[in-house]
């Protein structure tokens, strides 16, 4: 080959050379360029992820405050607002509200002792209402007493002022306790229930004064035997109201022919329910102070007994 042919061959060869180069380094430029502008892009977006991290942060910390705050300020309401027992029985009075979380999943509420709650409906009234006091006077124990609105006045004022000087607590256990007015065909009448609420609220408040003020309910016949009270359950909430049922029973609210006759009967039903029961840490036990429980009167020293050989506390709801 001459050398004019390989120096035109070496010419062509470098140009190719030049231009792959070219074209190789212009594409690598290229290349980097965009893992540049992706690695910003990234950066940026890793940014925006960080800052709007931040912000849900304080978003959250804020809101935490928030309810903070607000929980605080419900607290100087209820207070502001009243108890339903004098200032001594904070010592022994549990929130409704733990008590019903113990009784429905127990062991997750923040009651971590055995505590009883002796529970006693459908006074006052001159006869079994001074009974009950003075046996858990001779006890030292304390109850709580969900009072019938109609049930107050002049006459039975006294008494329901002895359980509230006593350190026990009060509880609203509606106005008329008439099942008809309350459950027509079984279904709770929501405009009824929030009248008859604030009707008893406002009986008991005549006798015991404007500071007091009940934050506790039972549906008379028990929450769990009628339908369609979750309207009923939200006025009486709007009203600072909490219902509660019972754990336990001493079977003096059946029929006549059902309840039990001897103090033997009834100490035995009572045991018997609590089996029904799921175990807890607490027991809210279902008793009546009304007229012709009698047989109720005479067993609550050995009800009171039982809990005490068994390492109770005895507490209020409030």
């Amino acid at each position: 080959m001459s050398l004019r042919k390989v120096t035109r061959v070496s010419v062509v060869f470098l140009a190719l050379l030049l231009i792959v180069g070219g074209i190789y380094t212009t594409t690598r430029y290229f290349h980097d360029e965009q893992i540049k502008r992706h690695a910003v892009r990234i950066s940026k977006q890793k940014s925006k992820i960080a800052e709007s991290q931040r912000q849900a942060s304080k978003e959250r910390l804020r809101t935490a405050a928030r309810v903070a705050k607000h929980r605080e300020m419900e607290k100087v309401a209820a207070a502001k607002m009243g108890q339903n027992h004098i200032e001594s029985a904070n010592q022994y009075a549990y929130p409704v509200a733990q008590v019903k979380q113990e009784m429905d999943a127990p062991y997750t509420s923040p009651i971590k002792e055995k505590v009883v709650f002796l529970t006693f409906d459908d006074g006052p009234n001159t006869v079994n209402s001074p009974k009950v006091l003075d046996i858990l006077s001779q006890a030292g124990v304390h109850g709580t007493f969900f009072v019938v609105g109609k049930q107050v006045s002049p006459e039975t004022a006294p008494v329901l002022k002895a359980e509230y000087d006593a350190g026990h607590a009060i509880g609203l256990h509606s106005m008329t306790h008439d099942y008809s007015l309350l459950y027509p065909s079984r279904v709770g009448a929501t405009a009824v229930i929030e009248n008859e609420a604030k009707s008893a609220q406002a009986a008991v408040q005549q006798v015991l004064g404007s500071d007091f003020r009940s934050h506790i309910w039972r549906y008379p016949g028990g929450h769990f035997s009628w339908k369609g009270l979750a309207a009923a359950d939200a006025a009486l909430s709007r009203l600072g109201l909490d219902w509660i049922d019972w754990d336990a029973a001493v079977g003096d609210a059946l029929s006549p022919a059902q309840e039990p006759k001897t103090e033997d009967a009834m100490l035995q039903y009572h045991l018997r329910s609590l089996n029904v029961y799921p175990a807890s840490n607490v027991r809210v036990v279902l008793m009546h102070d009304a007229l012709g429980k009698d047989l109720t009167v005479k067993t609550l020293p050995r009800i009171i007994q039982y809990y005490r050989d068994n390492s109770y506390k005895f507490g209020v709801l409030e």
